[in-house]
């Protein structure tokens, strides 16, 4: 059922991975395009305010302010899968694989990669200052307009 709080969150944790995203880029090896490297995050960040932030909303400030930082939390690890597995899927179009457990293997190698790009301190710190903003937000949208 569409409500307002997983409106809102839906379109600031999608705001959130768009601006993560671009602090993000400038990390990337350089000749590496980055492609709709945003947009493909805001589309993640749009799935997960919606479905899981926005589905708690109404639980209480703490409840809002711990399901922000899963939303986040949620974003990163997800971004990192999509990703990996997109370069995965790349790499098997050019058979660089001998079976489907190699693909596999590789993808986590892959995303053990992927996780370096976010370690400065200030990509974490926006994510999680984002996803309790974007939290504390969600549940006050569900008190005002239930």
């Amino acid at each position: 059922m569409p409500t307002a709080a997983k409106l809102v969150s839906a379109v600031l944790l999608a705001a959130l991975a768009w601006y993560v995203g671009h602090l993000i880029i400038p990390y990337f090896p350089e000749q590496t395009p980055a492609g709709v490297f945003r947009e493909v995050l805001a589309v993640l960040g749009l799935i997960i305010g919606w479905r899981f932030v926005g589905r708690h909303a109404g639980q209480g400030v703490v409840a809002s302010v711990g399901y922000g930082l899963g939303g986040a939390a949620f974003l990163a690890f997800w971004g990192i899968v999509w990703f990996a597995g997109y370069e995965m899927f790349m790499r098997s179009i050019n058979m660089s694989y001998g079976g489907p457990m190699e693909a596999l293997k590789d993808m986590v190698a892959i995303g053990i990669g992927y996780f370096d790009y976010l370690k400065p301190t200030e990509i974490w710190g926006t994510l999680a200052g984002g996803g309790v903003v974007q939290g504390f937000l969600a549940e006050m949208t569900a008190r005002r307009l239930p």
